[in-house]
């Protein structure tokens, strides 16, 4: 797995290069899921943190490729595989009991959910929130299937660039 811990498995689209912003409390690594149109004017992507990506509210954007190179002083970027909806990722679930046999599994399957973050700091571990509860209304990633041998979750995007022509 990569530095933190998501990655696109099958669909992903082209990798992009999009501006960071200065001064940010929360750096970037390289596999860590990014959402875009946030910052100064929106102008900016950063990363996902807990209860991250919301419908309505978040435009998820995909799996960054490399750290970031923005500095307390100055705007960076970062290359992020666009993921949209039917694209597959993984990523582990943040509570790895809850899935670990295949009765738990069953009832995750096909849920809406979003990510949670253990620190709001690069040094924040990316889960899938399968504690979360489904609200299909509110979280912007499905659950698909998982591993209930390590909890691994596989799922995909719900939000991501629906109706805006970028496929």
């Amino acid at each position: 797995m990569a530095a933190n811990n998501i990655r696109i498995l099958k669909g992903g689209k082209t990798v992009q290069r999009v501006r960071t912003e200065a001064n940010i409390t929360v750096g970037i690594r390289e596999g860590d899921a990014i959402k875009c149109a946030i910052g100064t004017g929106t102008n900016y992507a950063g990363v996902c943190l807990t209860g991250d990506p919301e419908q309505a509210t978040d435009m998820f954007l995909g799996v960054s490729k490399s750290a970031g190179t923005e500095t307390t002083a100055a705007d960076g970027v970062i290359d992020v595989e666009i993921a949209v909806p039917g694209t597959i990722m993984e990523c582990l679930a943040t509570t790895v009991a809850n899935l670990n046999t295949d009765a738990l599994l069953l009832g995750l399957l096909f849920d809406h959910v979003a990510f949670d973050r253990s620190a709001a700091t690069a040094a924040g571990v990316l889960t899938l929130d399968e504690d979360e509860g489904t609200d299909a209304d509110v979280h912007g990633m499905m659950i698909l299937d998982g591993r209930i041998t390590d909890g691994m979750m596989y799922f995909t995007p719900s939000n991501a660039w629906i109706g805006r022509g970028l496929v």
